[in-house]
């Protein structure tokens, strides 16, 4: 269920920085194109929005910083990611452990276990006699 969850998580993180660094809100790394309409965009003062705005007059211009910590929802979810990434391994370790635990269990049970069927059988052979 993590592995699940951490793939559904990074697929909505890609998602949200396409959608951030096409706005403008997140900067592009150095080796994606830079566009005409994105360097015009960042030239320009941001779009004032009217206190109730009848209709949507401009593109997405964002009201909170992305990547602002804690709250921009890319840190959010990042963190989220990384707190299932957390969670799998300590699962993964308990789960070794867990293992080791039960195969010395039946190890000694074994043990145990050919130790009073041979103890049973010298007590039948005493009988016998």
């Amino acid at each position: 269920d993590a592995q699940e969850a951490q793939t559904a998580l990074s697929n909505a993180i890609a998602v949200l920085k396409d959608f951030y660094k096409s706005s403008g809100k997140v900067p592009k790394e150095s080796f994606e194109l830079l566009q005409a309409r994105v360097a015009v965009r960042a030239a320009r003062e941001p779009v004032q929005l009217p206190e109730t705005p009848s209709t949507w007059e401009a593109g997405y211009t964002g009201v909170a910083d992305p990547k602002a910590q804690p709250d921009g929802i890319i840190a959010v979810l990042e963190q989220i990611s990384a707190d299932f990434a957390k969670m799998e391994s300590e699962t993964l370790a308990q789960e070794n452990s867990d293992k080791q635990a039960y195969d010395e269990d039946m190890k000694s049970c074994s043990i145990e276990k050919a130790r009073r069927a041979k103890e049973s059988d010298m007590k039948d052979q005493e009988r016998k006699r």
